[in-house]
């Protein structure tokens, strides 16, 4: 099995603003060529892809956090200031090809461990440069 995972952590010293953090971790070798878009309230972001992560600061409120097909799963939630949060993209093999299977909430020691792994994705995967970052929160 392999796994993405987007974390959420809001900064206070952002104006009420969250840290979105994707990711995504992998145990197969043959998925490192994939890339999934994320999108934030129906405008893509940036692309994923296994062993890399990237951080998108948004306003805290309610949002939505989904991949291109939105049957693949999401997440609507109401971001608060001073939070964070983690979820992550389960892919799953069907038969044929690996997919994504929706978003699952994690802890944050678990999700701030993975990251820690992994490698930032490049910069011709960020859709938006007003909201990505590559740098981790401190």
């Amino acid at each position: 099995m392999t796994v993405a995972v987007l974390s959420i952590s809001t900064l206070a010293q952002g104006g009420g603003k969250s840290t979105v953090i994707v990711y995504s971790l992998s145990t197969s070798t043959t998925l490192g060529q994939v890339r999934k878009p994320i999108f934030l309230d129906d405008k893509e972001i940036a692309d994923v892809r296994p062993e890399h992560f990237f951080v998108a600061m948004i306003p805290a409120g309610k949002h939505t956090l989904n991949l291109k097909n939105k049957k693949f799963g999401g997440i609507e939630r109401d971001f608060e200031a001073g939070k964070t949060y983690y979820l992550r993209i389960d892919w799953r093999n069907n038969g044929m090809a690996l997919v994504p299977q929706g978003f699952v909430i994690v802890p944050e020691e678990n999700g701030a461990f993975d990251v820690r792994q992994l490698k930032p994705i490049d910069t011709g995967n960020i859709k938006d440069k007003s909201l990505i970052s590559l740098q981790l929160p401190k």
